[in-house]
């Protein structure tokens, strides 16, 4: 122990006995700048650290949650009136207890690894989510069944070449990127280092462009996708799944009994007084040492210090608050540049469960801007009513959504009496719902400049981890960073 904390701590031991209160502030701001909250760890000392987080997502929620399980005292400042963020289960609107996971939908297993360790600590339910049993399928205006999509007559009308027919004959639909992604993704040994595969040249082409050098057909062209984004980085994607061991269109999904938001209620449960709402940030500054947040409060102007800063919030909103000093060039590229989707929510309610009567399946890819894929939630809910969930392309009505789906569905007993939507487009705070693949020469920019920290300011959320699927990206760069901030205690 140095000679000038042995010092503060003698002053510390007389505050009670006739110190000035203001000398006393200074004497506590001196003890905590010179580290004495210690409190032992084994043979080491570790000392609390002040962590502010910006955002009460999932991302912020559970790196909160981390740090508080590590003894720092940590503080949620989240812009809304709610906890969640993206992972929000509506209710409002439907009867006899329905409920709609508006945000996240699902996960898997494996692939939500840290999410299930999450699952099994809060004493959660997971449930079996039949969302892609018995898929349908919307192509050229006309509806097909996975059998359909296995017929080399239908293949061969849909315009794929030979090679491709033979291919989907033995396989499922969604495993036509295999049979040109397989010998490309053992490149890939390390899912956080892409540059390592010897392939950057493909971050230069778009997957269009590759697929076609492939041989790949004008149908394969179109129902693989990739038109404006790197090849790279779609064959990256694909490369993590197969180290996590994960199918491409992982059809063995669960969702959480009573809706998804009862993870991120159990994690705010706990956290309690530590997160704070409706307190936007709306400045940053900072130091090597310590970092100073300004929020707004009832109309007011406040301020906050930390040694450590947490950003949780999505890079659209990062982006819009100012840091002073300014970020790394490389920095500021990577929160400017990288891209969201956003999207809506329709969900329909109806007075049965038709499709169960028409012996049709309810899980149905559309493909439509009004009407993505859609699919049947809440069967755990004693009701003869029945709920549909799709997504849609944002400021998509109820009206317009249902319209397309009465367009295709074949069906004589459809009895839907209520279409509603939750647009995420118009929720000021999370309007951006997960990032999309980078175009050409992005890649190198983006990676790993998006989840690197600075300074004293660390970053997480489903955009700074190498897999944007939601809930798992959220907190598994949540963890991260809360295992960094606790090393340097």
């Amino acid at each position: 122990m140095s000679d000038e904390t042995s010092e503060l701590q003698a002053k510390a031991r007389h505050t009670a006995s006739g110190v000035p209160r203001r000398e006393a502030l200074k004497i506590a701001g001196a003890l905590f700048v010179t580290g004495l909250t210690s409190v032992p760890t084994g043979s080491q000392t570790r000392r609390a650290r002040k962590v502010i987080v910006g955002g009460a997502g999932i991302a912020g929620l559970s790196c909160a949650y981390e740090l508080m399980k590590r003894g720092h005292d940590v503080t949620v400042l989240e812009a809304s009136g709610r906890t969640g963020g993206h992972v929000r289960t509506v209710r409002e609107g439907l009867a006899d207890g329905l409920y709609v996971d508006a945000g996240a939908e699902h996960f898997t297993q494996p692939g939500y690894d840290r999410y299930w360790q999450y699952v099994r600590e809060f004493n959660l339910t997971a449930l079996p989510y039949p969302r892609r049993n018995r898929m349908l399928r919307v192509l050229q205006g006309k509806m097909y069944s996975e059998d359909d999509l296995q017929s080399p007559n239908v293949l061969k009308a849909l315009g794929f070449n030979q090679r491709e027919v033979q291919f989907l004959a033995s396989h499922a639909w969604w495993e036509l990127p295999s049979l040109y992604f397989d010998p490309y993704l053992e490149k890939f040994t390390d899912e956080y280092r892409p540059f390592d595969a010897g392939l950057n040249h493909l971050d230069q082409i778009t997957m269009d462009q590759w697929l076609r050098q492939q041989g790949a057909s004008a149908a394969a062209l179109r129902y693989i996708g990739g038109s404006g984004v790197s090849a790279l980085h779609v064959l990256w994607h694909a490369a993590i799944l197969k180290l996590r061991k994960v199918p491409l269109f992982p059809p063995r999904v669960f969702r959480l009994k009573g809706g998804n938001q009862g993870m991120t209620d159990a994690f705010a449960a706990r956290l309690g007084d530590r997160v704070r709402l409706e307190r936007p940030i709306t400045k940053i500054e900072h130091s090597p040492n310590a970092v100073r947040v300004y929020y707004r409060e009832s109309g007011d102007e406040e301020t906050m210090e930390a040694e450590y800063l947490v950003c949780c919030m999505s890079a659209v909103m990062l982006r819009q608050i100012p840091v002073h000093p300014a970020l790394p060039e490389s920095k500021r590229y990577a929160i400017a540049t990288v891209p969201y989707y956003t999207a809506s929510r329709p969900f329909f309610q109806s007075r049965s469960r038709f499709w169960e009567k028409d012996n049709i399946s309810p899980n149905i890819e559309f493909n439509e801007r009004s009407l993505n894929h859609i699919w049947r939630m809440a069967d755990d809910v004693e009701t003869q009513r029945g709920l549909l969930v799709s997504t849609a392309d944002a400021l998509t009505t109820g009206e317009a959504a249902l319209k397309s789906f009465r367009r295709y569905y074949s069906g004589k007993s459809e009895d839907i009496e209520l279409a509603l939507v939750h647009d995420w487009s118009k929720d000021p705070w999370v309007m951006a719902c997960e990032t999309l693949n980078y175009p050409p020469g992005d890649l190198m920019r983006l990676w790993p400049a998006l989840f690197e920290p600075h300074e004293r300011i660390h970053f997480a959320g489903a955009y700074a981890d190498n897999l944007n699927w939601g809930m798992e990206a959220a907190t598994r760069s949540a963890n991260r960073v809360a295992e960094r901030i606790d090393s340097e205690s």
